[in-house]
């Protein structure tokens, strides 16, 4: 692939990261929540009712990094910890009703924001969110097969100039 347009590429994905970056920091904190806090809230929103292992996973996160992020919420009001009804042993984490508030006033406030970015592109909405989505598989694909490579050149065997 031309190194060029690799360049390229990687720079502006480094733009668009720290725009979001900026942009995060900016909307969450405002409601009261940092960045880790508000990906919670709107994951929990987003789930249901899902357990601390069901969140971990589905943020990407380590069992005990949750653990924090979500003790943290439940001392400000934001979340609270509910019994399983079928399995008394399973603790699922709900919205409290100030925690479904932070949601929506963050929910609001991006809405607005990407909302605008859309109008801005010059491709249909619909094209730009196929694409995006493409790119998030596209990344999540390169990085499995990236830390196969990792983790075998890292056992051992040297490749790649690794």
């Amino acid at each position: 692939m031309d190194v060029k347009l690799l360049r390229e590429f990687r720079k502006n994905l480094r733009q668009l990261e720290r725009l979001i970056v900026g942009q995060l920091r900016e909307d969450t904190c405002c409601h009261g929540v940092s960045v880790a806090q508000c990906h919670c809230l709107l994951a929990v929103e987003l789930l249901g009712r899902p357990s601390q292992n069901e969140l971990a996973e589905h943020l990407g996160l380590e069992k005990s990094t949750l653990s924090r992020t979500v003790e943290g919420l439940v001392k400000i009001g934001q979340l609270e910890r509910q019994a399983d009804e079928s399995d008394r042993r399973i603790i699922r984490l709900a919205l409290t009703p100030e925690g479904g508030s932070t949601c929506t006033a963050i929910n609001e406030a991006n809405d607005a924001l990407y909302g605008r970015v859309l109008e801005e592109m010059n491709s249909p909405p619909e094209q730009v969110v196929a694409v995006f989505a493409e790119l998030v598989r596209a990344m999540v694909r390169a990085r499995e097969s990236r830390f196969t490579c990792l983790s075998t050149s890292l056992s051992g065997g040297k490749k790649d100039g690794m």
